[in-house]
């Protein structure tokens, strides 16, 4: 899992209860829909989400833990999308999919996604990911931290009690101008 990395308690419980409060509070859930078409599919996906761009000691936490992980020769981290704020209630789910699509401007330049877990009082849920061909859960941990490529399959499983929230984002990288990179 070298290309996935897992980092627990990358928030606090008082840092998730008060993003949780902050994104409950002053946003606005809307049923999700996928990637960039305007429909909703609840037999693919059925959440609810919201997006904010700022959320302070989060972004700040998020871009240091990102500089330290992301290391691509030529390329350096250019910027964070908003975060989308999931809301995910029993029954609902988003099954297999890639958050980067060669197909859509504005969703190719997606290099690594982020997922961070606010709570933990609910049941199943899982976030799974295909690598070697095989599905993988992510172990649950509140504020955890799950980082993986845009480009691997990756699902939420139906939740079965409780409330899941999380935040997602996704880091795009730009061309650093100062290596030089040579062809031999």
């Amino acid at each position: 899992m070298s290309r996935v990395h897992i980092i627990p308690n990358f928030l606090t419980k008082q840092e998730c209860t008060t993003v949780l409060v902050e994104c409950k509070n002053n946003l606005e859930l809307k049923q999700a829909v996928i990637g960039s078409k305007p429909e909703v599919d609840l037999k693919f996906r059925k959440s609810s989400v919201a997006f904010i761009k700022d959320l302070g000691i989060v972004n700040t936490k998020l871009m240091t833990q990102l500089t330290e992980l992301v290391k691509i020769k030529g390329f350096n981290i250019s910027e964070l999308e908003r975060f989308q704020f999931t809301e995910y209630q029993v029954g609902e789910f988003y099954n297999w999919h890639r958050d980067s699509a060669t197909d859509s401007p504005k969703y190719a330049e997606r290099f690594y996604s982020t997922v961070i877990q606010l709570n933990d009082d609910y049941t199943d849920g899982e976030l799974e990911i295909i690598m070697d061909r095989k599905e993988n859960s992510l172990p649950k941990g509140l504020g955890t931290l799950y980082l993986f490529p845009s480009n691997f399959m990756h699902r939420v499983k139906p939740i079965s009690s409780g409330i899941r929230y999380s935040l997602v984002n996704w880091i795009k990288l730009n061309k650093d101008l100062n290596t030089k990179n040579t062809l031999i």
